[in-house]
């Protein structure tokens, strides 16, 4: 029984509809593949949708999938790279990150990003995607991510200063 049209806007099948293309780009930039794609928003919609009835703004139903979202794909991150170090898997990205009109040296220049991206710590990786292929203000990653705004700087320095020596490296 719905008493108000809010309450319309916040069902289940309506907000799958409207947001899970956001997820799903979200999803893909973190986790750089795309098998694991269908499984990670699977797990935010089925989280979404046992945390739904608490949601009273309509307007923060992205905000709060989005939040979803990143905590979900950190903890997948996290785990694989435990596999890798346990010799389970190896860490490869996805070559669907790469436009496909995209020049060799582009293809490249994206194959060692995520490459290096996949060394770095989870969360690390989750702020720096967020900002810079997302292109998520400060304030909203340090919600998302679960810190400070100052973290989310402090994080995002000095993964800039990593990947700028790789770069350097590479030349």
């Amino acid at each position: 029984m719905r008493q108000t049209s809010e309450a319309a806007e916040l069902d289940f099948d309506s907000v799958f509809r409207r947001y899970s293309p956001y997820v799903a780009s979200v999803g893909l930039r973190l986790l750089g593949r795309d098998h694991e794609l269908d499984d990670l928003v699977q797990d935010v919609f089925l989280e979404a949708h046992r945390g739904l009835g608490q949601i009273r703004d309509a307007g923060s139903v992205k905000g709060w999938l989005a939040r979803i979202c990143v905590r979900r794909a950190v903890r997948r991150l996290r785990r694989r790279r435990l596999r890798a170090f346990l010799s389970l898997d190896t860490l490869t990205h996805d070559a669907q990150l790469i436009a496909p009109g995209a020049s060799p040296e582009a293809r490249a220049e994206v194959t060692r990003l995520y490459r290096k991206l996949e060394r770095v710590p989870a969360l690390d990786r989750a702020i720096w995607v967020l900002r810079y292929l997302e292109g998520e203000a400060l304030d909203d990653i340090a919600v998302l991510c679960g810190c400070s705004k100052s973290t989310v700087q402090r994080r995002l320095r000095a993964l800039d200063t990593e990947l700028q020596l790789v770069k350097e490296e590479d030349s």
